[in-house]
């Protein structure tokens, strides 16, 4: 059984390392990365505290017990607050932002005054009767705790949704600033809070036997650890993880008004369609709300709402609908000439292979190769 204990101790030791890995990452927000740090070190410490309570280590070290107890508490807090941090421009942390951690401090304080000042005489009587008690309490208490986590997680995906909508009314390419990393974090905080939890309550029921519940959070958390670090690897790759990204959301109009029925300049609407066909600013592969404003010689938010009410597109499938047309054409003209479907991307726009991919098969139901091989198979 001791290869279990090593691997929980090396999965327990990569949390740390990476945590503090991103205290001493020069790139980037240092806020965001502060709170993405203490959000792994909190956790890693909440994975080593469940592994020595179903070891039952602290019956036989119990000056140690009920030290990261209250730790829980804190990865909530700290999950929101980095979905604010790398969403919102200029986030600075408030008053208001560090009253998230007080159920944190009320717990440590708790532990302090019933437990951790007391002979070590007390302390293991006190671990003894915890033992002996009815399970019930303990099980409602691991169901509140994960309940408050998913509450925070759940406003955070809100968050997160929120400015993945504002971004697809100001740019047109969406590739590095998607935080598809962060939605990555999210969906694996949702799977190691779940593992505790259940193992948690597992514990508390069969206290006895409840070593073979190792293999449970072994199997488990180690597929939840590479989810995470392949998430933040693919952030790291992206190039922009943990930026102050844009987030305009008074410049652009709210998707809520999508489908409201609201006055626009019909002649505006005409203008930019011609400017989108005679002058193809959708080449452009970084193309913004503002910049084609400025080329229409209006304020972005009324660009913003010609392209919701007019064509009922945000931005982004908007500029996406001609650069795709534009591809089409290309590989219609270019079919038997040898062009490459990488520099008919190129030539439209697009700078990812992926988001082509997806934007291609999005508008025509075939991938570029698939759209291809039609036109010359005929």
């Amino acid at each position: 059984m001791k290869y279990i204990e090593y691997i929980v101790v090396l999965v327990i030791f990569l949390f740390l390392f990476f945590g503090i890995f991103l205290f001493n990452y020069k790139k980037g927000n240092r806020l965001s990365k502060n709170l993405l740090g203490i959000f792994f070190i909190s956790l890693g410490l909440v994975v080593a505290d469940v592994f020595l309570q179903i070891n039952n280590t602290y019956a036989e070290f119990p000056r140690f017990a009920y030290i990261f107890t209250s730790l829980p508490f804190t990865l909530g807090p700290l999950i929101w607050l980095l979905t604010k941090s790398v969403t919102k421009r200029n986030f600075k942390l408030t008053t208001k932002d560090y009253l998230h951690f007080l159920p944190f401090i009320i717990t440590i304080l708790i532990f302090v005054f019933t437990y951790h000042i007391h002979s070590i005489a007390y302390k293991q009587e006190f671990l003894r009767q915890v033992e002996t008690r009815e399970n019930l309490p303990q099980i409602l208490s691991s169901i509140f705790i994960f309940s408050v986590m998913m509450g925070y997680i759940f406003y955070s995906f809100k968050q997160l949704k929120t400015y993945q909508k504002e971004m697809k009314n100001l740019h047109s390419d969406v590739n590095k600033i998607n935080l598809e990393w962060l939605r990555h974090i999210l969906i694996g905080f949702v799977l190691i809070i779940s593992i505790s939890a259940i193992t948690q309550i597992l514990l508390h029921i069969f206290r006895k036997d409840g070593y073979w519940l190792n293999y449970f959070l072994i199997a488990l958390l180690l597929g939840v650890f590479y989810f995470i670090i392949s998430s933040i690897t693919k952030g790291l790759k992206s190039g922009d993880i943990f930026s102050n990204l844009v987030y305009e959301p008074l410049e652009s109009v709210p998707s809520s008004d999508l489908n409201k029925d609201k006055k626009i300049d019909k002649e505006k609407l005409a203008t930019l369609k011609k400017l989108m066909i005679e002058e193809l600013p959708f080449l452009n592969p970084s193309l913004s709300l503002q910049t084609l404003a400025d080329q229409l010689n209006c304020s972005s938010r009324e660009l913003s709402t010609i392209i919701n009410q007019g064509t009922g597109k945000s931005f982004f499938d908007f500029i996406n609908s001609y650069r795709i047309q534009f591809a089409k054409d290309k590989i219609h003209q270019t079919a038997k000439e040898g062009m490459t479907i990488l520099e008919i991307m190129y030539a439209s726009g697009f700078n990812s292979k992926s988001s082509f991919n997806t934007a291609f098969k999005k508008h025509t139901g075939f991938t570029p190769t698939q759209w291809k091989n039609q036109l010359t198979n005929k």
